[in-house]
């Protein structure tokens, strides 16, 4: 990634600079179904509320042979998406050698957003978890696994063998798992 030779002159500027140079439209992993609950920090549960569903929720029956199909779509946008992020990732991304485009440094201020966007995730997961008996938690339990499968896949294919990776793959994840977290939430509740 070319150095910029001047600083950013505008607040949110570092944002807009990832968001632009991913492109990417989607990430982060569900938290295992034994993990210890833990209360959300508060920076952590100040976020914008999630779009909702409007049509009900089916998911086939699980199978060892066959994959459960996707959650019915919601209009996620990217709006919706960046609504989500938590202001210390701008805040971390116009700091430093991020605010430069330096890969590395933008690459670990997305790496932090997406631990804390995973456990948001993982939040939402057990709260669906515990609102279903045991068949649906199979179900869900199955969609979740083949869910991480495929955004790590498609995460994957936005990889370039630059330095540019640091930062889209992990911003990739970041998307995705915020969507997932949309698209949770109203069976979590």
């Amino acid at each position: 990634m070319a150095m910029l030779s001047t600083p950013l002159p505008t607040r949110g500027f570092g944002l807009a600079l990832i968001l632009l140079a991913t492109a990417c439209n989607g990430g982060g992993t569900a938290a295992p179904d034994n993990a210890a609950t833990e209360p959300v920090p508060e920076a952590m549960a100040t976020v914008a509320p999630v779009p909702t569903a409007t049509a009900p929720v089916a998911s086939p029956e699980p199978t060892a042979t066959a994959l459960p199909q996707k959650l019915p779509a919601l209009d996620i946008t990217e709006a919706d998406v960046e609504a989500q992020l938590s202001p210390a990732l701008e805040a971390c991304l116009n700091s430093g050698d991020a605010a430069k485009g330096v890969s590395v440094a933008m690459g670990a201020c997305v790496r932090d957003e997406l631990a804390v966007q995973d456990a948001r995730l993982n939040a939402a997961y057990k709260s669906a978890m515990a609102k279903r008996g045991p068949a649906e938690q199979a179900k869900l339990r199955v969609e979740e696994r083949a869910w991480i499968k495929r955004r790590d896949a498609e995460c994957e294919e936005q990889r370039t063998g630059g330095t540019i990776d640091m930062v889209e793959v992990p911003m990739c994840l970041l998307h995705e798992t915020v969507r997932r977290r949309i698209t949770l939430q109203p069976m979590a509740g």
